[in-house]
């Protein structure tokens, strides 16, 4: 796209309007107060609708070097350098001149020119110049990664399988209880004991007569 410089009533479209510096109270630094209506790009950063003061960063030794503060010099939002630029108009207040750029994209400050100059300050960009077309920020990829386990100390591995081991257990059967024996019967009684003892005699006595007898013959 080739980059054209926007006509006056456009850039009044986007300049809101100027702080009242009447041509003859221009500062040594170039001070200016600029308001914009909408966001515009200047090199480096891009600034949203509000008043922003342009100087000099150092009239004394480079007075090609601007820089780009908040409207109470709090806060640095660009510095850069520029290069000679020319008009052919002259204005009572500071303006600024814009490339020409596409709808969705903010404008970008060409150049600034002061109250009764014809010479101004022309932006330098950095290479490839001012965005020229909309950034779109595409989301990143959702990964889930899984979350790490801690360790476990082998102290404690061992303990939780010897816990896991099952326990053995053995059981017995108790032993029968032995049964009672019956006493042995009794024999029965026969006869009394007094033939006994009189068959013993009788032996005896025989026994006493056959030793006699062989006495006897003996002799």
């Amino acid at each position: 796209m080739s980059r054209l410089m926007l006509s006056a009533v456009a850039v009044m479209a986007v300049v809101a309007g100027t702080a009242p510096t009447p041509v003859r109270a221009v500062t040594y630094d170039k001070l200016a107060y600029l308001t914009f209506n909408r966001p515009v790009q200047v090199p480096g950063a891009t600034l949203r609708a509000g008043t922003y003061r342009f100087h000099l960063t150092d009239p004394d030794t480079s007075r090609n070097v601007l820089q780009v503060l908040s409207n109470d010099g709090a806060t640095v939002f660009a510095m850069f350098h520029t290069m000679p630029d020319g008009r052919t108009a002259l204005t009572e207040n500071p303006t600024v001149s814009f490339w020409e750029t596409p709808a969705s994209v903010p404008p970008a400050i060409k150049s600034i020119f002061y109250g009764g100059e014809y010479r101004g300050y022309e932006f330098v960009y950095p290479k490839g110049g001012p965005v020229m077309f909309r950034e779109v920020w595409r989301q990143p990829e959702i990964t889930y990664a899984p979350l790490p386990v801690p360790p476990v100390p082998e102290k404690t591995i061992i303990e939780a399988e010897l816990k896991a081991e099952p326990e053995i257990v053995f059981e017995t059967e108790p032993l029968p209880a032995p049964e009672p024996t019956a006493p042995p019967p009794e024999l029965p009684r026969t006869a009394s004991p007094l033939p006994l003892v009189a068959v013993g005699g009788l032996t005896s006595l025989l026994v006493g007569l056959g030793l006699g007898v062989l006495r006897r013959r003996v002799n």
